[in-house]
């Protein structure tokens, strides 16, 4: 009623043309520290991609030994990331990155008034969502281009934790 879109993802569904070599699934573990996790923070006020459903696939899914398969749909305002934007670069294809550009100013940022200026709307947006992390001790374990929402909703629950005490040589994520 309000206008607002959501796009949908299917993680866990297979690979696809964008996958680092993995096979695309995902097995229950995960999908379901992503529903939890993804519900806790919406509760806390935190932007967030939302978790719509997790189902068992009937799958194994093959990693240091065999887990039961689960697929997760996940909600966002939109699931366009920094690594959208870099995909492009890399191969020069400015007329892509002119395109993405457009349609991310009038779909999320239509303040903006060019690319620096998007590109300032969306480091002021991902900045807010970090400090509210921190606020609630929450350490994203995989923050890379890949995982960062232009819209700031905080985008997939991989390796993740929530500190309850500070240690320096503290890691929580192998990657």
């Amino acid at each position: 009623p309000d206008g607002a879109r959501f796009d949908i993802q299917l993680k866990g569904s297979g690979k696809t043309p964008f996958s680092r070599r993995g096979d695309g699934r995902a097995w229950i573990g995960p999908v379901l520290r992503e529903y939890v996790v993804s519900e806790f923070m919406s509760a806390m006020g935190v932007p967030t991609t939302r978790a719509l459903a997790a189902v068992a696939t009937g799958e194994t899914v093959w990693r240091e030994d065999g887990f039961p398969g689960a697929v997760l749909t996940r909600v966002a305002s939109s699931h366009i990331r920094v690594g959208t934007f870099q995909y492009f670069a890399v191969r020069g294809n400015e007329s892509a990155l002119a395109a993405l550009t457009d349609h991310v100013i009038e779909r999320h940022y239509p303040q903006a008034t060019g690319p620096l200026s998007l590109l300032d709307h969306i480091v002021a947006r991902q900045a807010e969502t970090i400090a509210q992390w921190m606020a609630l001790g929450f350490i994203h374990g995989v923050m890379n281009t890949d995982n960062m929402a232009i819209s700031g909703e905080t985008i997939d629950y991989g390796p993740c934790a929530f500190m309850d005490s500070f240690h320096a040589g503290r890691v929580f994520s192998s990657i």
